[in-house]
């Protein structure tokens, strides 16, 4: 073959598609090879999950727990550090939208689906059931032992929208994952493609603005304007990570960032109200190194950490989010006067860590197979059913071959 030979006719009427068009308009098929793990992203995790635990067993009604002041126990600085580490959840945000775009890369709607409910559902149903145990056996002073209703409903993962507490403080933040998911399904059902994930930031952030602006509590119930703009930093600086930069991506991160400083105040507001000495500026501090740390992640500054064990870590994250504070909080109150705080403190840490192994080894894997598998099958039989119907829509039998007319049966 002559290489250097061109048929110049061949040349007419031809268009160039630009590099950017193509950019935007990616087909998504998925990756031929699978890229590296971001070992960084799991390290990062667990750092957040271990700052809520802080804020949940050293300062969240702490004295209640420990009966005495934790700064007397472990020291001031140690407990206005550990008051931050609520903190932690908007990093976990911020990571979700990072993870959910790059996972749902070439994804079908049914992929999705099922990547969420294996990923999400088993730790949490062991949880539920553990902490319930650990509640009736052992309530918390002050409040009542729950009911069968309310362990029921927190089963669902939607016992906020069916107006019953929560068994577990950290439960709250799993329904506002599920409606990120939901709205983000939009993306994943039409195929997700950098301009689509474009559009879904720009949107997502208008009508929650919208909604935050007017108080129409439906809008704002959908879209939950305080915690938006964490997923779509996290989106769009994925789609740094998988493109590379652009103007326009740097400003969707900056305006997120300008909205969550302003959003923060609304997040203090009711730890002030209550006494609780918090800063704005310091909560604005810590939210600002978040995003430098994910910035630094999307251009690759951390590109060789490679360990990994870092992976067996991140996998903690989950299960040690889910069963920490009750159940950490439970058993403080009843060895506290038996042993010395530090002790009491690690054993409760390194037990919890110990038990989030456990999970995710004999429950998490298991049910998620099962699961995976239980859903595959499902949606197999849904495109079979639809394809056959499909080809049978519109089909007339020959006049000799159609039955006769029969009255309804009574029960059909």
């Amino acid at each position: 073959m002559n290489l250097t030979h061109v048929d110049r006719s061949t040349l007419k009427d031809q268009t160039v598609e630009l590099p950017i068009q193509a950019v935007l308009d990616r087909p998504t098929v998925p990756a031929t090879s699978r890229a590296p793990r971001l070992y960084v992203l799991d390290l990062l995790r667990f750092l957040a999950a271990m700052a809520v635990v802080a804020y949940h067993l050293l300062f969240a009604d702490a004295r209640e727990t420990w009966a005495a002041n934790t700064a007397d126990l472990f020291g001031g600085p140690l407990r206005q550090a550990a008051g931050y580490g609520w903190l932690g959840v908007e990093l976990f945000f911020m990571i979700s939208g990072f993870v959910i775009c790059m996972s749902s890369w070439g994804r079908s709607l049914s992929d999705f689906f099922t990547s969420r409910v294996t990923r999400l559902m088993p730790a949490y149903l062991f949880a539920v059931l553990l902490t319930a145990s650990v509640l009736m056996l052992w309530p918390q002073s002050g409040e009542k032992a729950p009911d069968l209703r309310q362990v029921i409903g927190n089963l669902t993962m939607t016992q906020n929208l069916l107006q019953l507490n929560n068994l577990d403080e950290p439960y709250w933040t799993l329904l506002i994952e599920l409606k990120f998911y939901l709205l983000f399904l939009t993306v994943v059902a039409f195929g997700v493609t950098y301009r689509r994930v474009l559009l879904f930031c720009m949107v997502w952030t208008t009508l929650a603005l919208i909604a935050y602006s007017s108080d129409f509590k439906p809008l704002t119930l959908i879209l939950e304007p305080r915690f938006a703009s964490y997923f779509v930093a996290g989106m769009a600086l994925y789609l740094m990570h998988r493109f590379g930069q652009s103007l326009l991506l740097w400003c969707i991160v900056g305006f997120s960032f300008a909205i969550n400083a302003v959003m923060l105040d609304a997040r203090i507001a009711p730890l002030v109200k209550a006494g609780v000495p918090m800063s704005w500026k310091a909560s604005l501090a810590l939210v600002a190194f978040f995003y430098i740390l994910m910035i630094g992640i999307a251009l690759g500054w951390f590109a060789r950490i490679q360990w990994r064990g870092l992976a067996t870590i991140g996998a903690l994250t989950y299960p040690l989010y889910l069963i920490h504070s009750a159940n950490g909080r439970t058993v403080i109150r009843h060895l506290r006067d038996d042993a010395p705080p530090w002790l009491l403190l690690c054993g409760v840490v390194g037990a919890t860590l110990l038990l989030a192994y456990v999970v995710h080894v004999f429950v998490e894997r298991p049910l998620s197979r099962a699961l995976r598998d239980g859903l595959k099958s499902s949606f197999q039989k849904v495109r079979a059913a639809s394809d056959s119907t499909e080809d049978t829509a519109g089909t007339v039998p020959p006049p000799g071959d159609q039955p006769a007319h029969r009255q309804p049966h009574p029960v059909s």
